[in-house]
């Protein structure tokens, strides 16, 4: 990589297709209907999705100023390792490859595979999932270029199926009218509550772009404003997809239809052949998000090797700035995952899983903006959070009260999360030989 950030690959296009492309999985078709009977208003519907988008709009502007501030490739591995030192570093980096990154592609091409299987009844979802693996990350192997062009390619994609889902849904007649008034005791209900947790869920990934701000150009620009326009982006994207479907159907009509409410909402809307139009919707929809998270995946294990905090070998690139190493580990890891999830996977528990240690290590980067201004208040600042430090705490805040009704929910799961951190700590002399000898402050 060059130091020159002109020389760069990527820039604020590219950035801010990482963002939506990972931000925007298959969750936006099925969460609404888990949630909207329980809530019965279609105005807390369409509040529950925008409260979300405008909490990780909080956190986008704080790891903007962060990320401004350090414009490295890492994300939250780097912040926190600047923070609070090399084993919150290797924690945050270990996990979240882990969990956000390896987790979420087993997830995500499972789901793939189950969609497939509209087309192919007799073909597994593990094997369909195992295949996709494979050929995206020999893709990825040819360079960093040429797998970002194919990212961008899929999320224009993408966004060109939803928007003409969209445009169809307002443009057909309307089986429901939205009814906007809200009853202001419902926004302190605990059913309200749980369908914030649940929707929240569909915008993770808002903070993708600094894992790889490494290979921005002019980053200290470029990444603030990829994050803020990412998520921005994808919080009108889904309240426009939600008043879709609730022209289709009230929210007190919506009884537990999880996974199926835009399929669903088409049916009623559409005529014709919908379920083979709307398979291959999210067909597109899942390979552009499963493209994006092996090529930002495969960059975390690749700056962590080369801070000493995983084996060497990880951080070997080729001419054209691929890290084939870290891609075909994580290809391995994440096959393994598939398989293993295809026998004994739960999806509730799998969310939970992946959610609670992902919120712990993205809450401490945001909090970082408190700290940083205390303990370095002179350090240039090329941006700064607006209305700090009132998007640092809201955010915190959220993840404190996401995090305790988790426990409470899922108690289990939650034991299990804190297993799997203590596992990661245990293996840290094992996997991180060569941390002492990399500046914890870099």
């Amino acid at each position: 990589m060059s130091d020159n950030t002109a020389d760069r690959p990527l820039g604020f296009w590219s950035a801010t297709a990482a963002v939506v492309a990972t931000m925007v999985g298959a969750g936006i078709f099925g969460a609404t209907g888990g949630f909207a009977h329980a809530l019965g208003n279609d105005g807390l519907v369409l509040l529950v999705w925008l409260g979300c988008g405008l909490l990780a709009l909080t956190g986008a502007l704080s790891l903007g100023e962060i990320g401004a501030m350090l414009p490295r490739s890492g994300g939250c591995y780097t912040y926190n390792r600047h923070l609070y030192g090399d084993t919150a570093g290797y924690l945050s980096g270990v996990l979240s490859w882990l969990l956000a990154f390896v987790g979420a592609l087993a997830y995500v091409t499972l789901l793939l595979g189950h969609h497939v299987q509209h087309f192919a009844p007799n073909l597994p979802p593990a094997a369909t999932a195992s295949g996709v693996i494979v050929l995206l990350s020999a893709a990825h192997c040819l360079g960093l270029r040429e797998g970002n062009w194919m990212n961008n390619a899929f999320t224009i994609f993408k966004v060109g199926v939803i928007l003409a889902f969209i445009i169809a849904g307002f443009s057909a007649p309307a089986q429901a009218t939205p009814e906007l008034a809200i009853n202001a005791t419902g926004i302190v209900s605990s059913p309200f509550a749980a369908a914030m947790i649940s929707a929240s869920f569909a915008y993770l990934g808002w903070e993708t772009a600094t894992w790889i701000a490494g290979d921005l150009k002019d980053p200290q620009r470029t990444l603030p404003r990829s994050l803020i326009a990412g998520t921005a982006f994808v919080t009108g994207l889904y309240i426009l997809l939600n008043i879709v479907f609730l022209r289709a159907e009230s929210a007190t009509t919506m009884d537990g239809r999880i996974d199926s409410i835009g399929l669903h909402a088409a049916d009623i809307l559409f005529s014709g052949n919908v379920s083979t139009w709307f398979n291959c919707m999210i067909i597109a929809v899942l390979l552009s998000t499963t493209s994006t998270i092996l090529m930002v995946g495969s960059r975390i294990l690749a700056a962590m090797a080369k801070d000493g905090q995983l084996p060497a070998p990880l951080a070997r690139t080729t001419a054209r700035d691929a890290p084939l190493n870290a891609l075909a580990l994580q290809a391995i890891c994440t096959i393994a995952f598939v398989c293993a999830a295809s026998s004994h996977g739960n999806a509730d528990n799998v969310l939970v899983l992946i959610g609670m240690p992902t919120t712990v290590i993205v809450g401490a980067a945001v909090a970082g903006v408190l700290i940083l201004r205390r303990r370095e208040p002179g350090t240039e600042r090329p941006f700064r959070v607006p209305l700090y430090p009132l998007p640092p705490i809201l955010f915190l805040g959220l993840a404190v009260w996401m995090l305790v009704a988790t426990i409470q929910y899922k108690w289990q799961a939650s034991i299990g999360s804190v297993i799997l951190v203590a596992v990661i700590w245990a293996l840290k002399p094992v996997l991180a030989k060569g941390a002492s000898k990399s500046s914890s402050a870099e």
